[in-house]
């Protein structure tokens, strides 16, 4: 059964695919939902703006993530998404939650963890920008970072893949571009990273979860219990 729910989901995500160009609105906020997608590849994120410009990201979204899950019981989209890089992304049907549910359940457990999860992540961020401080913050972020990709084997070694701006970094953990390029420089300068040609690279790993006070626990909420293993059902995916 686990494999012809694998195969049902593969297959959907292979039906409607769309390739989109980086910096681009993929969902935005105040229109109507639409059908859930899958990020086969690439960086996009979750954002809010408010009425003056100002922009709050709100998460970071890594190839394998689901959104726009809650589509078919919210009437319109309170955030928006957004492009980093270059996408692929999947488009399911409208009905995949009430076909997971009915034949697939694994599925429909894949989709839920997916949601809880992202929770998580959301509640992790809302504990840094109160109460980290702000190097304790470009820590988390990074080993968060980090810790995703390689969960995904989206890793080669101690380096991964990072498309955010430094600009983007500070709408991202409430600093000055100013204060996140000093920040940076000063986790460069003790050792502990490499920023460079869009890879993040982690030279002391367990130094800078010291820092950032990290416990990846929060990452693997569904597979502590015995549950969804949430990365080897992406990796089935993509």
């Amino acid at each position: 059964m686990e494999c012809a729910s694998e195969d049902w989901l593969s297959d959907l995500a292979s039906r409607n695919i769309r390739t989109l160009p980086p910096r681009i609105d993929l969902l935005r906020q105040g229109d109507g939902t639409g059908p859930m997608h899958i990020l086969l590849d690439g960086w996009a994120i979750r954002y809010k703006m408010l009425v003056d410009g100002r922009r709050q990201i709100l998460s970071i979204l890594l190839p394998g993530d689901i959104f726009d899950i809650n589509g078919f019981m919210a009437k319109s989209m309170d955030h928006s998404i957004a492009s980093l890089t270059g996408v692929k992304l999947a488009v399911l049907d409208k009905d995949v939650l009430a076909t997971a549910r009915s034949d697939y359940p694994d599925v429909e457990k894949l989709l839920w963890c997916d949601m809880h999860v992202s929770a998580a992540i959301q509640r992790e961020w809302s504990t840094s920008l109160g109460q980290r401080t702000a190097r304790e913050r470009m820590a988390q972020l990074l080993c968060e970072l980090y810790t995703r990709q390689t969960s995904s084997h989206l890793c080669e070694g101690q380096a991964c893949a990072f498309h955010l701006t430094q600009t983007e970094l500070a709408e991202t953990l409430g600093m000055t571009p100013v204060y996140v390029n000093r920040t940076l420089q000063d986790l460069r300068r003790e050792g502990l990273i490499q920023l460079e040609n869009r890879t993040l690279t982690i030279h002391d790993l367990p130094s800078l979860e010291q820092l950032a006070l990290f416990d990846p626990g929060y990452l693997r909420i569904c597979e502590s219990d015995g549950g969804t293993d949430l990365n080897k059902e992406r990796a089935d995916v993509l």
